[in-house]
């Protein structure tokens, strides 16, 4: 399965924009995935993971586009609601696999158990 296919389905094969396909490689692109790569997880786990929540930023940005395609919700405030934590569950889970995987970013920052520990804090304090 191609990284563009992956990204699709923990998208739910949800079309958010118009040329979904050209938006998703482009933001696959920019997180440093290839879209028609063979997705690998354990080379692109965190890779993908960045793509969905910059996807997801998106649509926080313009609730309407997501509104329109996901039609559970009764008003925007909801659905942005919805977002929004689903956006910091995102961020939870993409910072504890850079823990456990002593993941290293271009720059040579390395994720650590502090930065881990102070996201963790501010988010239970809600």
């Amino acid at each position: 399965m191609t990284n563009l296919d992956r990204l699709k389905i923990e998208l739910s094969e949800k079309e958010y924009f118009k040329n979904s396909d050209e938006i998703y490689s482009e933001i696959l692109k920019e997180n440093g995935l290839d879209p028609f790569d063979t997705y690998a997880k354990a080379n692109d786990q965190i890779d993908m993971l960045e793509s969905i929540y910059t996807v997801l930023q998106m649509l926080a940005n313009n609730i309407e586009l997501y509104v329109k395609i996901e039609t559970e919700f009764t008003n925007t405030s909801a659905a942005f609601q919805y977002l929004q934590k689903r956006l910091k569950d995102l961020r939870g889970e993409i910072d504890r696999i850079k823990l456990i995987t002593h993941y290293e970013d271009g720059s040579g920052n390395q994720s650590n158990l502090v930065s881990y520990m102070f996201y963790n804090k501010q988010g239970g304090n809600e």
